[in-house]
């Protein structure tokens, strides 16, 4: 037995020491040499009697160095507190920051392995591994981590030629319908690589966003309870005149057509006149129905099929009259419309006059307030500048009858 085993054997058979071992292991580590000094304050009768014998004193505070300087008046002189504290514990001992440089190496080895794998997808792994959630992710489980960028590069080599439901591609691409549903750590890294490799800026916040960048992948989340409301609209396809638009047309008829039928057609124009109205309510759509005049409902939300066949109709050379609520939402709405759709957009209603005429009574909380400055549209600032004065929300339910003998008359 050598000396370093001799004094581990003694420590050991002296149980008391132990507590103040494993602080002085916890300080090293912390500090990365021997420094430092740790209270006893909270230590037992027995384990304060041992310090106290060991230094020849009582002791309120033990100072590393001043260990390890004792040990070198005892018969084990000669070895230092690290081999001691090694062989106590039966390992080296690593700091803080050997520990974080070798978590740091592990971690650059995982992302060089993946990126060595998949070679084609390096410059969006560069770029993903410096992501908050990614780096959390490799925290909480790097091979979970990993099954997830390992499906979205296989993904990436696989985007379809054709439109699919994104269900239908993830089983084809990882055995598994759910595997890039969007709250899950997989669904989230594909829209970050497909928004990596388009030359288009999306907010992935926003499903309308998140919807489109799918679809300019030729990928669909959903096309059947995907749809647009609307009425008076008259579409084609290629073999032309679409049966249930025609009849929905001839009789007044509401529509709710979903996605999957919207995208097969190649035309969209108004029945009569060159006009489109556009209310973001379906109570109101409703009430206007009765005027017999091109109409779409938004339903809150400017989604895939709305937008689909608003392009459809701007093809024709349609003019949109939007009408919305005044609130936050509402202006949004109609901002992203008049982006989108520039000059083929006319703000329908939409000034301080008629935000008044609505009677705003219905608060509006500092968050919601606080969306409106991204309302950045020239002509909605007097309104958007009014709603932020007053604070209260108003709704195009209130202008419904106004609305209503403006269509019949034209």
């Amino acid at each position: 037995m050598n000396r370093v085993e001799e004094a581990v054997q003694f420590f050991r058979g002296e149980r008391s020491f132990h507590r103040l071992f494993c602080e002085m292991k916890k300080k090293y580590e912390s500090l990365g040499r021997i420094g430092g000094t740790i209270s006893v304050s909270s230590f037992s009768a027995e384990e304060k009697e041992a310090i106290a014998s060991f230094f020849g004193k009582e002791m309120s505070r033990v100072s590393l160095a001043a260990f390890e300087q004792q040990l070198a008046n005892t018969r084990f002189a000669g070895i230092s507190l690290v081999e001691l504290l090694s062989c106590y514990f039966g390992e080296p001992l690593v700091t803080k920051k050997e520990q974080q440089q070798e978590i740091e190496r592990e971690k650059e080895a995982y992302f060089t392995r993946l990126m060595n794998t998949y070679r084609a997808q390096r410059d969006w792994l560069m770029a993903v591994e410096k992501q908050r959630f990614v780096q959390l992710a490799y925290q909480q489980n790097h091979h979970a981590l990993e099954a997830a960028l390992s499906a979205v590069c296989r993904a990436l080599e696989q985007l379809p030629s054709t439109y699919v439901r994104l269900p239908v591609f993830a089983q084809k691409v990882a055995n598994d319908p759910h595997m890039f549903d969007l709250h899950t750590l997989a669904g989230k890294l594909l829209l970050s690589a497909l928004e990596f490799y388009t030359d288009t800026e999306y907010d992935l916040s926003s499903v309308e966003d998140v919807n489109e960048l799918l679809q300019s992948y030729r990928l669909l989340r959903e096309d059947v309870l995907n749809f647009v409301t609307c009425a008076g609209v008259m579409a084609e396809t290629e073999k032309g005149r679409h049966p249930v638009f025609a009849a929905a047309c001839a009789t007044n008829t509401a529509l709710n057509v979903p996605l999957r039928e919207v995208m097969p057609l190649v035309r969209a124009y108004p029945s009569v006149g060159n006009n489109v109205f556009v209310v973001e309510n379906a109570g109101v759509f409703s009430t206007l129905l009765d005027a017999n005049v091109p109409l779409i409902s938004t339903n809150g939300q400017l989604n895939l099929a709305t937008r689909w066949l608003f392009d459809l109709l701007v093809k024709e050379g349609v003019t949109f009259y939007y009408s919305g609520d005044f609130d936050p939402e509402g202006l949004k709405m109609a901002q992203r419309l008049v982006e989108r759709y520039g000059s083929s957009v006319r703000l329908w209603h939409y000034d301080c006059s008629d935000y008044l005429a609505t009677k705003p009574t219905v608060p509006l909380s500092d968050e919601r307030l606080a969306k409106l400055q991204s309302v950045t549209l020239h002509d909605l600032q007097p309104v958007k500048q009014e709603i932020l004065r007053r604070k209260k929300a108003g709704y195009q339910e209130a202008l419904v009858e106004q609305l209503r003998r403006e269509v019949k008359g034209r």
